[in-house]
C-alpha cells in the first residue's frame, strides 16, 4: 500500500502580479518516482520548488496557501490563502518550520551539474559538516563513502577524492551532486531536468540510479523527455499554463490519457 509523502491542496504561486501556478492539488507517493511534464513555462519547476521552499529565495515569489491553528485541525481557507503543502501531514509553510532544516530533508539536484569549487570529498562532506551529522572524521568518511556508493560513483573516484569535483566528466559531476544531496540525509530528492545537459550514456546511468534510489527516497523529477518519464517514473503529472491538467500512473497517462490536452502533448501535436 502506498502512502503520500506530500499532499498538496489548491496551491497557487505568484511572481509579483504574474501567476506562476494556480490551484494545484496532488499527492506524491512515498518511495516512488513522480515525473512532472509539460511545455516550458507551464509551472512544473515552480511546483517543484514549492516542495522545499526554494521559492522563498525569489523576492517576487509569493506562495498562497492555507494555515492551521493546531495539528488536530483541518486546513480551512481564509481570505488571503488558497492552498497547502503537507509533508508527512505537517504544513511545510508553517511559521514553526525552519526552511534550512526542510531543505535538509528535501534535497535538490539542478539541471546543470554544479559541484562546489572544492575537492570531491569536500563536496560530499559539505552537508554533513554544516548540519553536524558526523561526530568524528571516521563517521564523516563513512558518510562520504556511503553517499558516493549510493550515487554509483565510489568505484570511479575513491582513489582521487582530493581532486576537484570540477575535474570529473559532466555525468560524473551530476552524480557527485546527487551524492552531495544524499549526504545530508534527506527523505526526498527533487531533480529539475537532471539529464538535460548530459549525453545519452550518462543519461542512462542517471536513470538507472534514480530507479535504484527510490528504494530509499521519494523522488520528484521535472523532465522535458517523454521517454524518460515513461522509463523511470511510477506516476506522471502533466502541467499546462500553470495548471495541473492530469495525473495518473505513468502507464495509464501515456497509454490512455483522459484529457485531450494530455493526448495532444504526449503525441507531439502541441507543446
Amino acid at each position: 500500500m502506498t502512502t503520500a509523502k506530500f499532499s498538496v491542496n489548491e496551491l497557487t504561486v505568484y511572481y509579483a502580479i504574474k501567476m506562476g501556478m494556480q490551484n494545484v492539488s496532488m499527492d506524491i507517493n512515498d518511495r516512488q518516482i513522480t515525473a512532472l511534464i509539460g511545455a516550458s513555462g507551464c509551472g512544473k519547476s515552480t511546483f517543484l520548488r514549492c516542495l522545499n521552499r526554494m521559492n522563498d529565495l525569489i523576492d517576487v515569489a509569493r506562495v498562497s496557501r492555507c494555515t492551521w491553528d493546531s495539528p488536530s485541525e483541518s486546513y480551512v481557507p481564509t481570505s488571503h490563502a488558497s492552498g497547502a503543502v503537507l509533508m508527512d501531514g505537517e504544513d511545510i509553510y508553517a511559521a514553526s518550520v525552519d526552511a534550512v532544516e526542510l531543505r535538509q530533508r528535501v534535497g535538490m539536484v539542478f539541471q546543470k551539474p554544479n559541484p562546489f569549487p572544492k575537492s570531491i570529498y569536500d563536496n560530499v562532506a559539505y552537508g554533513p559538516r554544516i548540519h553536524g551529522l558526523a561526530n568524528s572524521s571516521e563517521e564523516l568518511d563513512h558518510i562520504v563513502e556511503d553517499s558516493l556508493t549510493k550515487a554509483g560513483l565510489w568505484k570511479e573516484v575513491n582513489d582521487r577524492l582530493k581532486q576537484p569535483g570540477t575535474s570529473l566528466s559532466g555525468g560524473q559531476q551530476q552524480r557527485l551532486c546527487i551524492a552531495r544531496a544524499i549526504s545530508a540525509g534527506p527523505e526526498v530528492l527533487l531533480m529539475d531536468e537532471p539529464c538535460s545537459a548530459l549525453d545519452p550514456i550518462a543519461t542512462g546511468i542517471i536513470e538507472e540510479l534514480m530507479v535504484e534510489l527510490k528504494k530509499d527516497y521519494t523522488i520528484v523529477i521535472v523532465t522535458h523527455s517523454m521517454s524518460q518519464a515513461r522509463r523511470v517514473s511510477d506516476r506522471t503529472a502533466f502541467f499546462h499554463l500553470g495548471e495541473l491538467v492530469e495525473m495518473n500512473d505513468t502507464s495509464v497517462l501515456f497509454e490512455n490519457p483522459s484529457n485531450d490536452q494530455t493526448k495532444g502533448f504526449i503525441s507531439g501535436r502541441f507543446g
